[in-house]
């Protein structure tokens, strides 16, 4: 099936379709439709090659269009392309995938260069889809690949329609889209409660679909440190709509329908978690469940979602414990990394310096780490640093950590800490030489001694 008449003539300097025969053409292909059965195709895959009528030119132009579509020359490859079109319009559902391909690079080009020609060749693409569907059917890996496309390319015009294939795929093939997908359905979501077209309500239950969906990736460990990204994205934008007792609301009726049911118990107590809902009725019902069923162990998350929620509480024994839990069942070390974390600010707060500094050597970025031993050596201070001389050795070590923090030490710390060091006049009346080694209480480590000056 030929593409859009305006089209073609905007975009007949570039020789991509001869307009002198288009009409024609298009007519002929429109009638050959109507006595084509393509409901037997897969709009997506198909079988073997139909190579239309004229069998000879389809297969060159086929040749064509791929050599320079391998070389990068978009323009002859969308020259030949549309000559493929012609001549054998069934020839395979990846012709039309390789025509949005193809106009897409183009797009890009004249998006660069501000050309007024762009919107040409958006619309272009949009008709090879509509052309796609003509000769094979619609189906949801052919919407899914369309509403990606009007997200990147036409979002501004095409939300509403982008929502409208995506709230449909996600529901019916989740299995053909991806994270990239979820974000892009997350902001036609946003679009279309900005505009009221939707509620809160449809905004919470596209939520709950997607939420299910990264769930089910991240369980298979299918790409799951992006769906975890994707997941966090999602709770930070449906805050406007999930206010905690709207969350309450719709977990409770969803737990008192189902309540022996662990797996939704587990999850509507994340949901909770993620979304801060942790003084509620409802979350402390689910803890007690979640962390002390005898059938039903708690996994790792289950326990550091508990325990980052003692810690906002500032119930730090408890999130200490859980933490502890947690880390020595995890096997997910980018979560074990954000339990040290935390577990760190724990022992900052309580002022177990050693214990802090002990976490700080866990963690896997050695810049992060030596930035941490810096904070809590210098913190120590306040209490081992009993006399000048002691502090400015305490100072004098984490400088020294300091400098192995790759920039992560701020300015501002380094010169105050500088500032705490004793001066060479100083040193000279207690007969100590500066750049001596030096073992700094409490730590017991040695250090070279450094001076203000």
């Amino acid at each position: 099936m030929a593409l859009i008449q305006d089209m073609i003539v905007g975009l007949e300097k570039e020789n991509m379709i001869n307009k002198k025969n288009m009409n024609k053409l298009f007519t002929s292909i429109a009638y050959l439709l109507v006595f084509i059965t393509i409901s037997s195709q897969d709009c997506f895959q198909a079988s073997k090659a139909n190579w239309g009528e004229d069998s000879l030119e389809c297969r060159k132009n086929v040749s064509l269009y791929s050599e320079f579509m391998k070389q990068k020359v978009y323009p002859d490859a969308a020259k030949f392309w549309n000559k493929t079109q012609t001549f054998c319009p069934q020839y395979k559902p990846n012709l039309y995938k390789n025509g949005i391909y193809i106009y897409k690079q183009m797009a890009k080009e004249k998006k660069k260069t501000k050309s007024p020609e762009l919107k040409l060749y958006v619309d272009t693409i949009y008709s090879i889809y509509d052309a796609w569907v003509t000769n094979f059917g619609n189906c949801n890996e052919i919407k899914a690949d369309l509403a990606a496309d009007i997200m990147a390319l036409d979002a501004s015009k095409g939300f509403p329609k982008a929502y409208a294939l995506y709230k449909e795929v996600f529901e019916k093939s989740p299995q053909f889209t991806s994270y990239n997908d979820i974000k892009y359905f997350v902001y036609a979501n946003k679009y279309m409660l900005k505009t009221k077209k939707i509620e809160c309500d449809q905004f919470l239950e596209n939520y709950e679909t997607l939420s299910s969906i990264c769930d089910a990736n991240i369980s298979k460990g299918n790409k799951a440190d992006k769906y975890n990204n994707v997941q966090a994205f999602l709770d930070k934008e449906i805050s406007p709509c999930a206010s905690c007792d709207k969350l309450e609301e719709i977990y409770s009726s969803k737990y008192n329908a189902d309540p022996e049911n662990m797996d939704l118990t587990k999850k509507i107590f994340e949901r909770l978690s993620n979304n801060k809902c942790t003084e509620s009725n409802l979350y402390i019902t689910l803890l007690d469940k979640v962390l002390n069923d005898p059938d039903n162990p708690p996994t790792a998350k289950d326990l550091y979602n508990a325990a980052v929620a003692d810690y906002k509480r500032k119930e730090f024994p408890k999130a200490e414990e859980r933490f502890n839990r947690a880390i020595t069942i995890c096997d997910d070390e980018i979560l074990n990394q954000k339990m040290y974390e935390i577990l760190y600010d724990i022992a900052f707060n309580k002022k177990q310096y050693k214990k802090g500094f002990s976490i700080a050597g866990k963690l896997s970025d050695k810049c992060i780490s030596n930035d941490k031993k810096a904070r809590i050596v210098a913190a120590s201070s306040s209490k081992y640093g009993n006399s000048a001389f002691n502090k400015s050795l305490i100072y004098c070590l984490a400088l020294k950590y300091a400098s192995s923090s790759c920039g992560k030490t701020p300015a501002s710390a380094i010169n105050s800490w500088n500032g705490q060091l004793l001066p060479k006049s100083e040193l000279i009346m207690l007969d100590i030489k500066s750049n001596s080694s030096q073992q700094v209480p409490f730590w017991g480590q040695n250090v070279e001694l450094k001076t203000r000056d």
